[in-house]
């Protein structure tokens, strides 16, 4: 028998969810409803399947992270959510025999002290069959499912862990309300001409100077997109007689491509440093 051992970082995290289809890895699971259909990620798993017609079997171990690993939250898109939706289970292959569900509050990431404490308090369900399930806002989920030797002996067995992240959306009241998600911080600050045509778009109304956008801040997804950026004011070149100001600038994109402006304010690069104040 062949043993293969892989340690999945963030890479599986990230690869798992477009699981093989046979008896090489774990069928992928996916939970369906009437407008959409979300696939929790493929993390860790222990499989042995038949491998070849002499009788032969290949066992695989990928070990990733706990679920409630803060690199867990980096890595996975989170499902966001207004209120408890309910989705059909459903197996990509066959489904397992057995199925528990352990579901922990989203603030488990905060504490990285105590992340190797993942396995205690739980939300747990266990289900037999596939069914329903609720997802709930602002949660971890660890959908654990085992598959049993068969008395037959020539069908693919072991143990796997498919994680997702719900994250709740906010619906803002009045005119033009949008449902928002969390900011995703840009990884590079970098002002690319894409988004320079976005920042045109949504300052174009402005009179007098127009600040200039010097680093992309990120964006939130809503329907649509919003966009941060730190700008320097246009009078603050050198040579003008203006004090440098830096002005934080928050854009509306919509689904159509149009830009508005949603806020403008200073940053004041002393609000928040009080040391050393007399």
């Amino acid at each position: 028998m062949r043993f293969i051992f892989a340690l999945l970082i963030t890479t599986v995290l990230l690869m798992g969810a477009v699981s093989a289809v046979g008896d090489e890895t774990p069928p992928a699971l996916r939970l369906r409803n009437e407008s959409i259909t979300e696939t929790p990620v493929t993390a860790n798993y222990s499989w042995e399947y038949p491998d070849g017609e002499a009788g032969e079997w290949t066992g695989v171990e990928a070990c990733g992270m706990a679920p409630t690993d803060p690199a867990v939250l980096h890595s996975l898109t989170p499902v966001y959510l207004m209120d408890d939706e309910t989705y059909t289970v459903e197996w990509n292959g066959v489904a397992p025999d057995e199925l528990i569900v352990f579901s922990w509050d989203i603030a488990v990431f905060a504490d990285q002290d105590h992340t190797d404490d993942y396995q205690y308090n739980p939300e747990i369900v266990i289900r037999k069959d596939g069914g329903k399930f609720t997802l709930k806002p602002d949660r971890v989920y660890d959908f654990q499912a085992r598959w049993l030797q068969s008395e037959s002996g020539n069908t693919a067995y072991g143990l796997a862990d498919y994680y997702l992240v719900t994250e709740e959306l906010i619906m803002l009241d009045g005119p033009g309300s949008v449902m928002l998600g969390g900011w995703s911080v840009s990884a590079d600050p970098a002002i690319t001409e894409d988004l320079r045509m976005v920042f045109e778009k949504g300052t174009v109304s402005l009179d007098g100077a127009v600040p200039v956008p010097i680093a992309y801040l990120g964006s939130q997804v809503v329907a649509g997109k919003n966009h941060a950026f730190l700008c320097l004011s246009k009078t603050a070149y050198p040579g003008t007689d203006a004090e440098p100001a830096y002005t934080l600038v928050y854009l509306y994109e919509d689904l159509q491509g149009n830009v508005t402006m949603l806020n403008m304010a200073d940053f004041d690069i002393g609000s928040f440093c009080t040391y050393g104040a007399e």
